[in-house]
C-alpha cells in the first residue's frame, strides 16, 4: 500500500485560498438562507406593491394621450418611472391572474378559457406555489386585498392559504361596490355576500359597507401604515375597478357620488362613459392615496410599485364597463391587442435613469421572475417558468431578453395566437369582437391636458420628496407624444377567420392582414404555438355547484368542499357546454 505523503500546509498554504474555499462552498450551496445573509449584509430588500386595475383600456389612461379622463396620479407615477410600452397579459381575468401569480402561461394548469364561475369547482393546482409564497420564503410580509378570481372552492386554495399572510376582499369575478354581492351567472337566483377577512387557517366573511375603491384603499393605508420597516413588505392591491358591477340592469356602472360626477365630467355626453369617468377617477385617487401613505410610512425610499390592468376594456356585450382600447383593435376576451395589450408602468428609486418608455416585450408571466429577482431572490434555481427575470434590463435600461410570447391558446373555441419579433398571428373560428372598440378620447369640449395637475398630484408629490429626478413640463409632453399611438382604421375591415398575421410595430392597431406576403413567417409561428401545444392541459371548467351557493353559508360565498377532498361533487347542475347555459357571454 502507498503511504500518502505528508504535506506542510502552514507553508505552501496561500493567502487566498481559504478566500477560493469560501466562494466554491458557496457556489455549492444551494439554501436561500445562505443567500439571505449574503443580501442582508449589504442592502434591505425592497418594499413590492402591485396595482392591478381591472379591465382597463389602452384609451382610458390619459398618459396614453386621450383628454377625456384625467388620470393625474397614475400618470405621474408613470412618468416618474418606466412606462411600459408592451405591455402583454391574456384576454380575460382568471387566465391573467393565473399567470401573474405562477409565473406560468395558464394553459399548463388548464385555466386558459373562460373566467371562474361563482360556484365552480376549480382554482390554480395546488402543485403550483404562488409569487406570495416565493417572497415569504425571501422573509416578506405579503398581503392582498380586493380581487382573487383563481378558486376558492375549498380552503386551501383561498388567498391566506397560498402564501398571504392577510387577504381583505372577494373571491370571484366582479362584485357590487357598495353592497358587495355577487350573483351567480346560470339562474340569477342565488345572490350573496362576497366580502371575506381572512388569515390563514381562518376564514372570516366580512360584512362592511362603503364603496369598495374605497374600502381596499382604506385597508392598503391601514397595511403601510402600520408595517414594521425591518421586514419587507408586499401588498397587493387588486381593484375591483373597472370592471362592472356584475348587474346588468342599467346600474353596471356604480359611482362614489353620481352629483360629482355630473359636475366633474359633465363635458363627456355619454351618461354611461361619463360613469366610466367616476369609477376611474376613484381608482386613480386610490394610487394616489397608496404612494402618499408610503412616503408617509418611509417605505417608498425603497419601494417598487407596478400597475398594470388584467386585461382590456369590456367595452360592449355581457358585463359591459364602457371602458375604451381605442385606437387598438379588439376588447376584452379577444387576442386582438385591445384585449392583451395594456396600460403599465413600474416605479422605483431603485431604477437608474427614470423617466423613460421601455418599448420591449413583456408579458404578465415576467413578474414573478422579476419581481423575486428584484426582492434579490436568486432566480437560477427556478427553473420550468415561461415568465423572464427582466429586472436588470428594467432597472438598467437594457435590451430585454424577451423575443416572443405565447398570447394564448383557447382550444374551447378554436382561438390562438402569439408574437415573435413584431410579427404577431392570430388564428380564430369566430369573427366578432374583431373591431375598434371605445372613445377616441378627442374632442373639442374636453379640457386640455393640464401637467400642472399631474405635477401637483398626490403621487408626484410624495415622489419629489424622496427623488431627485427633475421631471418637467416639457419632458411630460415629450413622453406623452412618445407613447401616443395614432393609427388609420380601414372602413372596409376584414374579419379574421384563419391565420392573419399583423406586423405590430408598423401596425400596432392590426388593420391589415399580411399573412399572404409572409408564409415562412406564419409557419414559424405556427411553430411555436405547436410547442406549446403539447403542454397545454385541457380547461378545467365546471358547472355550477348547488352545494356553493351562499344560502348555505347564511347568505356569504364560501368555500364548500373540505381539504381532503379532491372529487367533483355529484350534486352539480349539468349544461350543455362549458359556458353553463349563459347565451352571448361573448357577443
Amino acid at each position: 500500500m502507498m503511504k500518502r505523503r505528508k504535506s506542510n500546509h502552514m507553508t505552501h498554504f496561500s493567502p487566498m485560498v481559504p478566500f477560493f474555499i469560501l466562494i466554491c462552498s458557496c457556489l455549492l450551496v444551494r439554501s436561500t438562507k445562505v443567500e439571505d445573509i449574503y443580501y442582508s449584509s449589504f442592502s434591505r430588500r425592497p418594499n413590492i406593491i402591485v396595482i392591478i386595475a381591472d379591465d382597463l383600456g389602452w384609451n382610458d389612461i390619459s398618459f396614453h394621450g386621450a383628454d377625456q379622463i384625467p388620470t393625474p396620479n397614475i400618470d405621474a407615477l408613470a412618468y416618474n418611472g418606466v412606462i411600459l410600452q408592451r405591455n402583454y397579459v391574456l384576454p380575460t381575468c382568471t387566465p391573467s391572474r393565473t399567470a401573474f401569480l405562477t409565473g406560468r402561461y395558464p394553459i399548463r394548469q388548464g385555466m386558459q378559457g373562460y373566467p371562474l364561475k361563482a360556484g365552480e369547482q376549480r382554482a390554480i393546482p395546488e402543485k403550483f406555489k404562488l409569487l406570495p409564497g416565493y417572497l415569504k420564503d425571501l422573509g416578506y410580509a405579503t398581503h392582498l386585498v380586493g380581487k382573487w378570481h383563481v378558486g376558492y372552492y375549498a380552503p386551501k386554495y383561498t388567498p391566506a392559504n397560498r402564501g398571504f399572510d392577510t387577504f381583505f376582499g372577494y373571491y370571484n369575478g366582479c362584485i357590487e361596490y357598495f353592497n358587495h354581492t355577487v350573483t351567480e351567472l346560470q339562474y340569477k337566483k342565488h345572490t350573496g355576500n362576497d366580502l371575506h377577512c381572512d388569515k390563514p387557517k381562518k376564514l372570516s366573511p366580512e360584512f362592511r359597507t362603503g364603496y369598495f375603491t374605497d374600502l381596499i384603499t382604506e385597508e392598503a393605508e391601514k397595511i403601510i401604515s402600520t408595517h414594521n420597516p425591518a421586514k419587507p413588505l408586499y401588498l397587493q392591491i387588486a381593484h375591483l375597478a373597472c370592471h362592472s358591477s356584475g348587474l346588468d340592469n342599467g346600474d353596471e356602472l356604480q359611482v362614489p357620488d353620481l352629483n360629482k360626477v355630473n359636475t366633474d365630467f359633465g363635458y363627456i355626453k355619454d351618461m354611461n362613459r361619463r360613469k366610466f369617468a367616476g369609477v376611474l377617477n376613484a381608482l386613480d385617487q386610490s394610487v394616489g392615496r397608496v404612494v402618499d401613505a408610503l412616503q408617509r410610512a418611509k417605505l417608498l425610499e425603497n419601494s417598487i410599485i407596478l400597475f398594470t390592468s388584467d386585461n382590456g376594456a369590456q367595452t360592449e356585450g355581457f358585463l359591459k364597463n364602457h371602458g375604451s382600447n381605442y385606437p387598438l383593435r379588439g376588447m376584452k376576451f379577444t387576442m386582438f391587442e385591445g384585449g392583451v395589450r395594456v396600460p403599465g408602468c413600474i416605479y422605483s428609486p431603485l431604477i437608474r435613469r427614470p423617466s423613460r418608455i421601455y418599448n420591449h416585450l413583456i408579458h404578465i408571466t415576467d413578474w414573478l421572475p422579476t419581481l423575486y429577482s428584484a426582492a434579490r431572490g436568486n432566480v437560477y434555481y427556478m427553473k420550468d417558468f415561461d415568465g423572464i427575470d427582466q429586472w436588470n434590463t428594467i432597472r438598467n435600461d437594457k435590451r430585454s431578453k424577451r423575443n416572443s410570447l405565447l398570447v394564448n391558446i383557447d382550444e374551447k373555441i378554436g382561438e390562438e395566437s402569439a408574437i415573435i419579433g413584431k410579427y404577431k398571428l392570430i388564428k380564430r373560428k369566430t369573427i366578432n369582437n374583431g373591431n375598434y372598440y371605445g372613445d377616441d378620447g378627442v374632442d373639442d369640449s374636453y379640457p386640455r391636458y393640464n401637467v400642472t395637475n399631474v405635477m401637483s398630484s398626490l403621487v408626484a408629490r410624495a415622489i419629489s420628496i424622496i427623488s431627485n429626478n427633475k421631471l418637467t413640463e416639457d419632458k411630460i409632453k415629450s413622453l406623452r407624444q412618445s407613447i401616443k399611438i395614432s393609427c388609420k382604421h380601414p372602413t372596409d375591415l376584414r374579419n379574421c377567420t384563419k391565420d392573419c398575421l399583423y406586423n405590430i410595430f408598423d401596425d400596432p392597431c392590426e388593420t391589415k392582414d399580411i399573412s399572404e406576403y409572409y408564409p415562412k413567417i406564419v409557419t414559424k409561428l405556427h411553430k411555436y404555438i405547436d410547442g406549446y401545444r403539447k403542454v397545454l392541459v385541457q380547461q378545467t371548467n365546471y358547472p355550477l355547484d348547488q352545494a356553493s351557493f351562499p344560502e348555505n353559508f347564511n347568505g356569504t360565498w364560501m368555500p364548500w368542499l373540505e381539504d381532503n377532498l379532491n372529487l367533483i361533487p355529484q350534486n352539480y347542475i349539468s349544461c350543455q357546454e362549458f359556458l353553463c347555459g349563459v347565451p352571448s357571454l361573448i357577443v
